[in-house]
């Protein structure tokens, strides 16, 4: 890794970290659509922003990713994506370490439905991985942060692990087919629907464009994936970007244990250092 690669994966692991923290004061001021609601408009603005340099890779082939059934797979993602963001929200409002680390147990579990239903060809120690992903999460619930939700906080938990299980699929499956862009055009488009069909106020709207927090964490967001995607593709190799991007929720956890005393960071720490031992694998060994 050259030392531009490695200064390209500290700024991904940066933006990865700063996330959380900069989407946690719009949930606890504003209703947690109106994170759903800028999320996906701030993600457009840089859709239309870098149009001219990656539309082409729709309107080149416009007509057979309009009419390829893996378009209805970025239909789902869309629609998912408007709850999961809703419910991350929730549960940060709760606990942002919860709402970081689910995304190790998701992980572990799309890995696992990619092999048992697309032949993804997991072995042995990738299987050893998931199951230990899946008890620590499991521990996770009963001694880390995580114990700390509300009932209800604590399902939707359970349902944004299964959410982004299903965009590992979603992804592996429609990305090879239709274009890491067009996934991402249409599935924003979709969420953007979904916030307008099921409404916020028109003063929360303005806010999308007016309260410095808001319009902080949607260009936080809006960057943060362009340069994720935009590094895969052409500056390192994914599973290294997928790294700097899973760093961050150790990273996330000690600073949380800190500044909003959720355990210790002790406590923190070891939940999270284990969740990334354990990851590394179905990262790295292929």
């Amino acid at each position: 890794m050259t030392a531009f690669q490695f200064s390209i994966g500290l700024i991904i692991l940066m933006f990865m970290v700063i996330r959380p923290f900069v989407y946690k004061p719009c949930v606890q001021y504003f209703p947690a659509e109106l994170s759903v609601a800028f999320t996906s408009i701030w993600l457009l603005i840089a859709l239309a922003v870098t149009a001219p340099l990656f539309s082409h890779l729709f309107t080149d082939r416009a007509y057979a990713i309009i009419t390829s059934p893996y378009l209805l797979l970025s239909v789902l993602k869309g629609g998912l994506l408007w709850l999961m963001i809703k419910l991350q929200q929730l549960i940060n409002k709760e606990s942002t370490s919860s709402s970081v680390f689910f995304g190790f147990i998701a992980l572990a579990l799309g890995s696992l439905a990619n092999n048992i239903f697309f032949k993804e060809g997991l072995l042995l120690i990738h299987l050893i991985c998931i199951c230990g992903l899946g008890i620590l999460g499991l521990f996770f619930v009963l001694r880390g942060d995580a114990k700390r939700l509300s009932s209800k906080g604590k399902i939707y938990f359970a349902l944004i692990v299964l959410f982004g299980a299903t965009f590992s699929v979603t992804d592996h499956l429609a990305i090879p087919q239709i274009g890491w862009y067009s996934h991402l055009l249409f599935s924003t488009i979709v969420m953007f629907l979904v916030c307008l069909w099921h409404g916020i106020s028109k003063t929360d709207y303005l806010n999308i464009f007016k309260n410095k927090q808001v319009v902080l964490a949607g260009v936080v967001y809006a960057v943060s994936e362009f340069l994720i995607i935009y590094a895969s593709i052409n500056i390192l190799p994914v599973s290294f970007v997928a790294v700097f991007m899973r760093i961050a929720a150790p990273v996330v956890m000690i600073i949380s244990a800190i500044k909003y005393k959720e355990q210790s960071w002790k406590n923190q720490f070891v939940f999270g250092a284990l969740a990334m031992l354990l990851v590394l694998p179905l990262i790295f060994i292929k």
